[in-house]
């Protein structure tokens, strides 16, 4: 090799030592660390120049520009240099493309990502920070992050984490009154922080009903239970001696006891479907045999309440996949419901149809009806609109059909006009329709 070439080769050494000695500096901030590199750095540069020359320092110059914007040395990069340049576009060029993958996969992230340098300004965040934030990228960039947290202990924990180094997690509010989760970690050098925020709404949410959940069951035990409790006392406080009074309140326990065992039964039920057990909804069922069968189950009930129970269905149905018994359950549930809510005299009426989707199943009462604002929430757990808190029962049975029609593939509804009566649809896909 020429001593011409071994010099440019010296001088883009020293160049490139010279580039990692300013990087150095530049982490380092301030101090004497920081001086010495700096100094460091000119020296290696005015060595590089001294080696090089001139015209070969701008030649060389130019091709590392070239690289920098194009990924190509450029025509009047210096021979020797043009296998090592090639190479070394060729290793930028793949530090692009993964610089590309970790970014993608950082904005894929569901937790959010923030990175704030040493004055807590934000200097890179992905999709999901910008959401929980309630800003765009543009507008967080470089802004401090206490701008849009501005929380006395979110603060206080990001000053810590950037003086003290370690790991900080808290619970804070973000905006709209969005739970999050922050926790705050001392990156690399120049007290460089990250920041990952995740959201704890669903979280909370869940949390509130386990909670709602408990308290609406611990409430529904504690009448039966007490019921039973005071009937038991009387008895053994001299009822038993009375033929009369022990009849009564044995009849009381004993209705008590069937309530508590269908308040279990019902809670039971409702934790196998909400976890897909025992539900096979695979063989073809006959609708218009479910319908009879629970026409069938409900005539002597709606008799006792004086209600006339009518079942309309057309020559043919389609069929549907599903499990026939439970739904003959969810049909079972909707008729008790329309009986219990209809007055002496009136109707309850089943009806069934083709429609494109599937079947369409209808129980229409004549009953007191459902207030337009409780619509929305009648097929929730335990939820019982003001007009049906006399009534008994847990609120668990329209909960239960909206959870097996949901596993069969369909859709549950209600329509209603306050003292007019009540209209619940189902509708069930066939594979007719599926085809």
């Amino acid at each position: 090799m020429a001593a011409a070439d071994l010099r440019l080769l010296a001088g883009l050494a020293l160049l490139l030592f010279g580039g990692l000695a300013a990087y150095l500096a530049v982490g380092e901030g301030e101090g004497a660390v920081a001086l010495v590199l700096a100094g460091a750095c000119l020296a290696l540069l005015v060595l590089a120049a001294a080696f090089l020359g001139r015209k070969r320092l701008g030649a060389l110059g130019q091709a590392l520009y070239s690289l920098a914007r194009t990924g190509s040395p450029g025509p009047r990069s210096p021979d020797v240099l043009a296998e090592p340049l090639s190479a070394l576009a060729e290793a930028l060029r793949s530090a692009w493309d993964e610089r590309d993958l970790l970014l993608a996969a950082l904005d894929a992230s569901p937790d959010g990502l923030l990175v704030l340098d040493a004055e807590g300004r934000v200097r890179f965040t992905n999709a999901a920070a910008a959401s929980f934030l309630g800003r765009d990228r543009a507008s967080l960039a470089a802004q401090p992050l206490a701008w849009f947290l501005p929380h006395e202990a979110a603060v206080e924990a990001l000053r810590r984490v950037r003086r003290e180094g370690g790991t900080v997690t808290l619970a804070v509010e973000g905006p709209g009154g969005r739970a999050l989760e922050l926790t705050a970690a001392a990156v690399g050098i120049g007290g460089r922080v990250l920041v990952a925020l995740r959201d704890l709404t669903e979280t909370r949410r869940v949390d509130q009903v386990r909670r709602d959940f408990v308290a609406n069951v611990s409430h529904e035990l504690r009448t039966p239970l007490a019921a039973l409790r005071s009937a038991l006392e009387t008895l053994r406080a001299g009822a038993m001696d009375d033929p009369q009074a022990r009849e009564l309140f044995l009849t009381r326990a004993e209705a008590e006891a069937e309530r508590l065992t269908r308040l279990v039964e019902e809670l039971l039920e409702l934790s196998r479907l909400e976890a897909g057990v025992g539900l096979t909804a695979s063989a073809p069922v006959d609708v218009g045999q479910v319908l009879l069968r629970a026409v069938e189950r409900m005539e002597p009930q709606a008799r006792r309440a004086g209600l006339d129970l009518e079942l309309k269905l057309p020559p043919s149905l389609p069929s549907v996949l599903g499990d026939a018994e439970r739904l003959e359950r969810a049909v079972v549930n909707l008729l008790d419901n329309a009986i219990k809510f209809t007055p002496p005299g009136g109707s309850v009426t089943v009806m069934a149809n083709a429609a494109e989707e599937g079947v369409l199943v209808m129980v229409q009462d004549t009953g007191i009806g459902i207030d337009e604002r409780d619509l929305p929430r009648i097929f929730e757990r335990f939820y019982k609109a003001d007009r049906s808190r006399h009534q008994p029962g847990a609120g668990l049975g329209l909960a239960i059909v909206r959870h097996i029609v949901e596993a069969h593939g369909g859709r549950v509804w209600a329509q209603s006009t306050p003292g007019e009566g009540s209209t619940f649809a189902i509708l069930l896909p066939s594979p007719a329709s599926d085809g």
